[in-house]
C-alpha cells in the first residue's frame, strides 16, 4: 500500500518541513510502522492510526469507496507507478474486518455518497453535533 508512495514521494515529504510522524503500514527505514493486520487501504490504515492514537470516535469524511465511471479520487489520477484504486472492489470488505480492531471506537460515516455499509450513516452536522 505505501511503498510506492514513499519511493514517489518521500525525499519531498521528508525536505516539506512536516514535523509530525511519518507513518507506514508497512518495514521502510526511517518511518515508524503502524501494523495493519492486512487491511490494505489508506482510508482504513487512517482509521486504524487514529484508534492506536487513543481516538475514542472516528468521523468519516469522503469515504465514498465507489468508482463513478470517470474518477477514481476526488483529484486526478496519480502518475505511474502509483496506483489507482485498483482494488476498490476488495475495500468494503476490508472496512468490514476493520471493525474487529476498533474495541471501543465509534466509527460513524458522513460522507455525502458512500459505498460502505459496516459504520452508521449520519449527516456531518449530526456528527459534530453529537460530539460538542
Amino acid at each position: 500500500m505505501d511503498r510506492q508512495f514513499w519511493d514517489v514521494y518521500g525525499r519531498e515529504v521528508r525536505a516539506s518541513g512536516f514535523t509530525g510522524d511519518l507513518v507506514t503500514c508497512q518495514p521502510l527505514a526511517g518511518l515508524k510502522r503502524i501494523p495493519t493486520d492486512g487491511i490494505q487501504n489508506s482510508g482504513a490504515g487512517a482509521i486504524i492510526l487514529a484508534a492506536r492514537r487513543g481516538a475514542d470516535r472516528v468521523i468519516l469524511l469522503g469515504y465514498d469507496c465507489q468508482y463513478d465511471g470517470a474518477r477514481r479520487h476526488w483529484h486526478e489520477d496519480h502518475r505511474r507507478p502509483l496506483g489507482n484504486a485498483g482494488s476498490l472492489h476488495k475495500w468494503p470488505d476490508q472496512f468490514r474486518a476493520l471493525r474487529a480492531h476498533l474495541a471501543g471506537v465509534e466509527v460513524v460515516n458522513a460522507s455525502r455518497q458512500t459505498a460502505l455499509d459496516c459504520f452508521p450513516r449520519v449527516s456531518l452536522e449530526e456528527a459534530l453535533r453529537c460530539h460538542m
